[in-house]
């Protein structure tokens, strides 16, 4: 997976439960001081397991969207989501 697009983690939204450690299928995530925080993101493929398991949300995953420039003079945009 391009490092650009990885799981994100909402330090403030993370209880420190550990479900998406324990269940990340390439061990992508770890914990750090109760917070989890991805520590191999090489290893990661981005199942949706992560994002999928927590219970407060505080995993997701920022993606770019591009639109293609329309045929007669329109420009292409982009939008982070």
């Amino acid at each position: 997976m391009s490092l650009d697009f990885l799981p994100q983690i909402d330090p403030a939204k993370c209880i420190g439960c550990e479900l998406c450690v324990k269940l990340c299928p390439n061990s992508v995530l770890a914990m750090v001081d109760h917070i989890a925080v991805v520590s191999a993101p090489e290893a990661c493929e981005y199942t949706g397991t992560c994002q999928e398991i927590c219970p407060t949300l505080a995993i997701s995953l920022t993606y770019e969207i591009i639109f293609k420039k329309k045929k007669k003079g329109g420009s292409s945009q982009r939008t982070n989501v």
